[in-house]
């Protein structure tokens, strides 16, 4: 006889996805930007917005990148909205040859599962959609963008 009430599963976090997406973030990076170098920013140029991508902290094993747009032409609705364009910080583990995203605008920290409903309403799986979502805009620069070599705010 079938019961009624059912017990939802806990999520569980796909470890597997988590990699693949961490390590095909990490290569796109290096593919950008071959050269990790410390305070110096790169300027990247992609549908009418331009994003300074800088590393600003580097070990040994370890690199942290900041993305984060500085201008942008992007309109919704007759209004620029800063909300579709991407402002993260990335680790990228040069050992493991991952980069995994730390911080996505005002979330600082990402936990490998949420319980859901939560205060802010994020997905059981947000960390690896924040991932997920760092390859496939990677991918759009690795496409479809191109690199500045001067910084745009003075050309």
């Amino acid at each position: 006889m079938a019961s009624f009430c059912e017990v939802k599963k806990k999520y569980q976090p796909d470890l597997l996805g988590l990699h693949r997406a961490c390590s095909y973030n990490y290569l796109l990076i290096l593919k950008l930007l071959p050269e990790l170098v410390l305070d110096n920013p790169y300027f990247y140029h992609l549908d009418n917005a331009c994003y300074q991508l800088n590393v600003c902290e580097q070990t040994q094993y370890t690199s942290v990148l900041n993305i984060e747009p500085i201008a942008s032409n992007v309109s919704v609705g007759g209004e620029t909205d800063n909300v579709l364009t991407p402002q993260l910080k990335v680790r990228l583990y040069h050992d493991a040859q991952m980069a995994e995203v730390l911080a996505s605008r005002q979330i600082r920290y990402f936990k490998s599962r949420y319980d859901y409903p939560n205060r802010l309403m994020q997905q059981p799986d947000e960390k690896y959609q924040v991932n997920k979502f760092l390859s496939q805009w990677l991918d759009h620069c690795f496409k479809d963008g191109r690199v500045l070599t001067l910084d745009p705010r003075h050309s």
